[in-house]
């Protein structure tokens, strides 16, 4: 018998407004609905939902008994998520993550909506098996309710299926998908209004059949509680609580017995007018109602315990663990302009000893000569990223990396930058070595203001001369000190070791500096 324990919802973190912050929105394409959350994620790992929405469209109205989904329910989801989208983009979320269940999973035709999603709206949708799905809502009421070490039984009522797993805060024991949600159930069974006798015994002669194994898995894990999500039970729990509000989270064994009898009784007509029933779900609510009782009293649970975290925050969590580097990554780098390039970076499985040395080598230098340059801290930091991402063309192949290092730059995907800027740290990464930067050569650099060429001109100049200086990848080179005189820049080299192969590197590529400054480039061991 499973026996009611008390649990405590996570005390989720207090939203900050910090830049290492990170904001996804969680969308879960449905059979009756399409849900939406924006959970904030902060540095800690502490995650806080913003903001939930939901949108009934009933893709699997129609499309149970005939596995094909409707134009008119295709085109309320578009709508939907296209809404959606919009409001996930108002609210400033970073990420969009989306996952469609049984009723697209099922229908023939559901791979024609996935591409039409992503066709008009850019949004990516991935359908996830059975079986994945039961884990995903594991994952979010795990993220919302303290497991501890003991068995919990948790259950998901949809529209097209009914997940059931067992499980603690270490992992889910049991993790189970039947085709039994409220919509497919009422589609197969539900032929009269109000149920008859016979709809009805063959109604819970299905459950029977389908609930037993799973009872004799379920029970010997011994779980000490029923926790339970999905806006059928919400509707459910709210029925059979009346104006209780605290009843209204708890399902309790007496009252849903009570309540199955009443409603199936009722007409759908005499079911819209009671209060509480949601009218999108005033046809399933009978076969809803009638698997919960029947769930119930094989598995001796005497109540069931209602949590709001469902699918929508499993998705939020698994995306979390899938990419934990991106939330490392802000905590390390706060700022976002920054952490961009620095995931673009690590992307790019890129060169990080060598392009932070040789960054930390220019910006000294543009700093000594900034009496010569005349630029400020907005071009200082753009010449610093081009230097940071200048050999991540490795990635591709080392021939012509600069030409590849452009490349993933300009389509890298780079956030918090105008396009302009990404086109100028493009061009710098694109010139630091071989050809210098031409007008009547290179289109992108031709495009760009006489603002902007400066800033390629002077970032280039300095790139070349820093990358030089760390030419054999041992970073030996410790400081640069620039003297600037009538007609040449000195650079006094400090290094513990011999860094006769990077004078001579950095001599080989001072061109572009001399005819950029005007003057001759000195480079000698201090």
């Amino acid at each position: 018998m499973i026996t009611p324990s008390t649990t405590h919802a996570r005390r989720a973190a207090v939203p900050t407004n910090d830049n290492a912050s990170l904001r996804i929105a969680a969308i879960d394409v449905g059979s009756n609905s399409v849900h939406m959350i924006i959970a904030q994620v902060d540095v800690d790992g502490g995650m806080t939902t913003l903001w939930r929405v939901k949108e009934m469209v009933g893709l699997g109205r129609i499309s149970f008994p005939s596995h094909q989904l409707s134009p008119e329910a295709m085109d309320r989801a578009v709508a939907s998520l296209q809404r959606m989208k919009q409001a996930a983009q108002q609210r400033q979320a970073e990420k969009i993550v989306a996952v469609a269940t049984s009723a697209i999973r099922e229908a023939s035709n559901g791979g024609d909506l996935i591409e039409r999603i992503k066709r008009e709206l850019k949004l990516y949708v991935r359908v996830v098996s059975a079986r994945e799905e039961a884990r995903l809502i594991y994952l979010g009421i795990r993220s919302a309710r303290d497991l501890g070490k003991k068995p919990h039984l948790m259950i998901d009522i949809g529209g097209g299926s009914v997940e059931f797993i067992v499980g603690d805060n270490r992992e889910a024991r049991l993790a189970e998908s039947r085709k039994l949600g409220a919509a497919r159930m009422t589609a197969q069974f539900v032929k009269s209004d109000p149920i008859s006798k016979d709809d009805l015994l063959a109604l819970r002669n299905h459950y029977a059949k389908e609930l037993a194994p799973l009872a004799q898995r379920i029970l010997p894990l011994k779980p000490v509680q029923c926790l339970g999500t999905s806006g059928t039970l919400e509707n459910i729990a709210q029925l059979a609580g009346g104006d209780d509000p605290e009843q209204s989270r708890v399902i309790d064994r007496a009252k849903i017995e009570k309540l199955e009898q009443r409603l199936i009784k009722s007409t759908s007509d005499e079911r819209s007018r009671i209060r509480g029933i949601d009218s999108h779900r005033k046809d399933q609510i009978v076969a809803g109602v009638v698997l919960v009782s029947s769930f119930m009293r094989t598995l001796d649970v005497k109540r069931i315990d209602l949590c709001s975290a469902a699918l929508r925050e499993g998705i939020v969590s698994d995306y979390l663990t899938r990419h934990n580097p991106d939330i490392q990554i802000r905590r390390e780098v706060p700022d976002p302009r920054r952490r961009s390039v620095m995931d673009l970076a690590r992307r790019s499985n890129w060169r990080a000893t060598h392009s932070t040395h040789v960054a930390k080598l220019l910006l000294k230098m543009f700093d000594d000569l900034k009496p010569l340059h005349h630029l400020g801290d907005r071009e200082r930091e753009l010449i610093e990223y081009g230097a940071l991402l200048h050999d991540i063309g490795w990635h591709i192949t080392p021939k012509r990396h600069h030409r590849h290092s452009e490349y993933l730059i300009l389509n890298g995907e780079l956030k918090s930058f105008a396009a302009d800027e990404i086109k100028v740290m493009g061009s710098i990464a694109r010139f630091h070595r071989k050809s210098t930067p031409s007008r009547k050569k290179h289109g992108l650099y031709a495009k760009l203001t006489v603002a902007d060429r400066r800033i390629v001109d002077v970032g280039v100049a300095l790139l070349r001369l820093a990358d030089g200086l760390d030419r054999s990848h041992v970073t030996g080179v410790n400081n640069v000190k620039c003297q600037i005189g009538t007609e040449a820049v000195t650079f006094a080299i400090t290094s513990p070791v011999d860094i006769q192969l990077e004078l001579w590197a950095a001599r080989k590529k001072r061109g572009w500096f001399e005819k950029i400054f005007g003057k001759k480039a000195e480079l000698m061991r201090s």
